[in-house]
């Protein structure tokens, strides 16, 4: 009896799997690359943490930098002549990544696994294809150095709006109005920032532990970890590859992964003990819980939102930090019992779904799954989740209105919406409330404004709106 081969799965190939179903999704319905990144490696597992941390690795940097790579396998295919298959392209594009940014993986590894994978697939035509351009990019690279390397030699009849858009690998229409806003240079500042890894940044549960303590712990561990530069609880780490749920202290609630800039959004609701405090989109837990450790854990913080699975993660991490005052309510039914929650809250934070293009260098799919035309369609929800929501507020309540993206329709456009239907609401300047190290964050608006920067916070935007009288 014949034996049939075994189809063996490796780290490269699993990651071709989940860049070929990303791409085959429309862009409107993705799920987040992140998301998607782990169910392929639960559900064909099992994986070691090096290959996990190579297949993430691989999936995040190739649509990170996808248009650059797309231009230099064009370019090397002279003129395109050939049409390439999704699963061809993909390989390619892994492999190209791998030569052009990685420095641990010798460019011979790079090259035969993507032309063995070719070859397990119904592609096997292309195998010398794939062979002959990865290693006419491994030349190029070892004669001219990563950065020249890098470098498109077909982009020099482009003007430099274009070349910017494929030398940092992002959407035309999106460089055209960063340039249009912050000018050339600036804009090619928040570019390079967007392709630069996010530090790990972690917020201490003081509830438990001190941030000495965690500081202290993680250094016993050989962890290099710092204070953050801004909020009280955060904690950097540098150079740590591996997964936040490892870091010691991580099951005993000593920390949330959270970065400084989504910390100081809770410091914007200036929350007290036995205050009733309502997170209106709650996601899985970072603000929440924090919010519940301003107070004491002595008070009421309510939880909703639209995603049952979100709420999920928020229990799991209430219980792994040892919080009591969150409740958890299906979003069903905190929309039924609207009316009887008017003037229940002392302080809404609304977090509000947005573009999440101040968090691109964490997600950055994000920047292929936006549109022009989405910036305006979610600022008609945001506008909508403000005025559905500021009759809950008490008389003299706050209400803070919050997104991980800078866009100016996103912003304090809804902001300036707002506060002209609503005559009994008005602005609060951020510095009031904020610790004393993050008040050169605040704009000259009075607005929590973050940009995403190396080693610096993500891009947030946040507006404290206080009901000033009686009266909606």
């Amino acid at each position: 009896m014949k034996k049939t081969r075994r189809r063996v799965i490796t780290a490269r190939r699993l990651a071709v799997s989940v860049l070929l179903k990303w791409e085959g999704i429309p862009p409107v319905k993705r799920p987040p690359l992140a998301q998607l990144t782990e169910d392929f490696l639960e559900n064909t597992g099992p994986w070691s943490a090096r290959d996990r941390a190579l297949v993430r690795e691989l999936v995040f940097g190739v649509v990170r930098w996808l248009v650059l790579l797309d231009r230099h396998i064009d370019f090397q295919l002279v003129s395109g002549k050939k049409r390439l298959s999704s699963i061809v392209r993909s390989h390619l594009r892994i492999g190209v990544f791998q030569i052009l940014f990685l420095d641990r993986i010798p460019f011979s590894a790079a090259v035969n696994e993507a032309v063995k994978g070719v070859k397990s697939s119904n592609n096997a035509w292309a195998s010398g294809l794939v062979n002959a351009v990865l290693r006419r990019v491994a030349e190029r690279r070892e004669s001219l150095g990563p950065d020249m390397a890098r470098w498109c030699e077909d982009t020099m009849g482009l003007d430099a709006v274009e070349r910017l858009a494929i030398e940092t690998s992002h959407p035309l229409w999106m460089v055209n109005r960063w340039v249009g806003r912050y000018g050339f240079e600036e804009a090619q500042a928040v570019c390079r920032a967007n392709n630069i890894k996010a530090p790990l940044t972690l917020r201490v549960n003081t509830l438990t532990v001190t941030r000495d303590e965690v500081l202290k712990a993680l250094a016993g561990h050989g962890i290099d970890a710092v204070p953050g530069r801004y909020a009280p609880e955060a904690v950097m780490i540098r150079g740590y590859s591996g997964s936040p749920v490892a870091i010691p202290g991580f099951k005993q609630g000593w920390f949330q992964v959270q970065d400084e800039a989504a910390q100081l959004v809770s410091y914007c609701l200036a929350p007290m003990p036995g205050e009733i405090i309502l997170d209106a989109c709650a996601g899985p837990g970072g603000k929440k819980t924090h919010i519940a450790q301003l107070i004491g854990d002595q008070g009421v913080v309510e939880a909703t939102d639209r995603n049952d699975a979100r709420l999920e993660l928020l229990k799991e991490n209430q219980e792994r930090l040892g919080i009591k005052c969150i409740s958890c309510i299906p979003f069903e039914s905190f929309n039924a019992r609207l009316p009887e929650l008017e003037g229940r809250y002392h302080s809404i934070l609304v977090d509000a779904p947005c573009s999440g293009l101040g968090v691109i260098r964490r997600h950055p799919d994000i920047k292929w799954n936006r549109t022009r035309a989405s910036m305006s369609e979610l600022a008609s929800q945001q506008r909508s989740l403000l005025n559905g929501l500021a009759p809950l507020i008490r008389p003299g309540g706050t209400m803070v209105y919050a997104t991980c993206t800078v866009e100016p329709e996103e912003t304090r456009e809804v902001v300036e919406d707002f506060l002209s239907g609503h005559p009994g609401w008005g602005l609060v300047a951020a510095e009031k409330v904020l610790p004393a190290a993050a008040r050169s964050l605040v704009d000259k608006d009075g607005f929590l404004l973050t940009v995403p920067e190396s080693q610096g916070p993500d891009g947030f935007f946040a507006a404290i709106l206080r009901h000033q009288t009686i009266g909606h």
